[in-house]
């Protein structure tokens, strides 16, 4: 059989069980985390045969998805994980190292959520976020006495008479509340999603028989050297620009700051893990990931502590010359 063919054929192939994946999922709530890697096949794919093999399979999914569920899911299935399909596997094939892999991932997921909201602007003529506030708005008005329960606990707080319009603006509030810390969510979301999907895509390459290079564990992940500066130096200029009331600072501010704090918090996290394989050799290591993942959704906060302490102290070198 012709190879381009065979490719082609292994393409769609793929493109099916995808598609019959997402169907399953929608059906099993439990298990809908799944979805995060989804784009796996299509990069694995991708590497091995190509990239255009890739983007071939994840347009044929998106086809088929459109056909059986919703044309708009198809097209935003397709044109949020396009780049990073791309991306990564022409990454892995070049075999890049670690920082680069995160950052091309990360930014490609985050190119193509900018392009989705944008184009959900354009279609729906608002923005996504005033879109989101209109429906809650229509919803709670339109089923006050769902409500009545909620507003009456409020009433007893406040001491005094909410209305129905009182209460949906203060729901609206509350939301809100929300819009400075959207950048630093979607950009912490591109974090998480491009790194899941590369990691989990070199695991089922190697267990294809593809050779990758070998990362540093994530024990020893470190942030580069005067990177902890460097972020105090951004946030301080962003805090003084937020102070004096500048445009648009407010938003800068609390993106670096819970940037700032989430990248800390993994630094600790790997902290947390390299003293954990030390320390408590006779847990399972399946038992001791769950336990720091649970730790870390807990107490952030410090994580983001033992982070800080790395990059000021380096404990962990520190550690390793007294073990010496």
């Amino acid at each position: 059989m012709n190879p381009k063919l065979k490719t082609v054929l292994e393409s769609a192939l793929i493109a099916t069980i995808s598609t019959v994946l997402v169907i399953i999922l929608a059906f099993l709530p439990i298990l809908n985390v799944v979805i995060f890697i989804w784009p796996v096949p299509f990069i694995v794919i991708g590497v091995r045969r190509g990239i255009w093999a890739g983007v071939l399979g994840l347009v044929l999914a998106g086809l088929l998805i459109g056909v059986v569920l919703h044309p708009l899911l198809g097209v935003g299935m397709v044109f949020l994980n396009i780049f990073l399909v791309v991306g990564l596997s022409w990454a892995i094939a070049r075999r890049l190292d670690l920082f680069e892999y995160i950052v091309l991932s990360a930014g490609s997921i985050l190119i193509s959520v900018v392009a989705l909201i944008k184009m959900f602007s354009w279609f729906m003529g608002k923005t996504v976020f005033d879109y989101i506030i209109d429906n809650v708005r229509a919803f709670i008005s339109s089923n006050t006495n769902n409500f009545s329960h909620i507003m009456n606990l409020y009433n007893q707080l406040l001491e005094q008479a909410v209305t129905a319009e009182e209460f949906v603006n203060m729901v609206i509030g509350q939301l809100e509340l929300f819009i400075p810390f959207v950048p630093a969510m979607l950009i912490i979301f591109s974090l998480l999603y491009g790194t899941i999907n590369l990691m989990v895509s070199r695991m089922v390459l190697k267990k294809l028989g593809y050779k990758v290079h070998d990362l540093p564990d994530f024990s020893d992940w470190i942030l580069p050297r005067g990177a902890g500066l460097g972020f105090l130096a951004i946030l301080f200029v962003a805090f003084i620009g937020n102070l004096l009331r500048i445009k648009n600072f407010e938003i800068v501010f609390y993106t670096l700051q819970s940037l700032f704090s989430f990248i800390f918090a993994v630094q600790g996290l790997a902290v947390a893990t390299f003293f954990m394989k030390i320390k408590v050799r006779r847990i399972p290591a399946v038992v001791r990931n769950i336990i720091l993942a649970l730790l870390f959704f807990i107490i952030p906060m410090v994580f983001m502590s033992f982070g800080i302490v790395e990059q000021i102290f380096g404990i962990r070198r520190i550690y390793r010359r007294m073990n010496l």
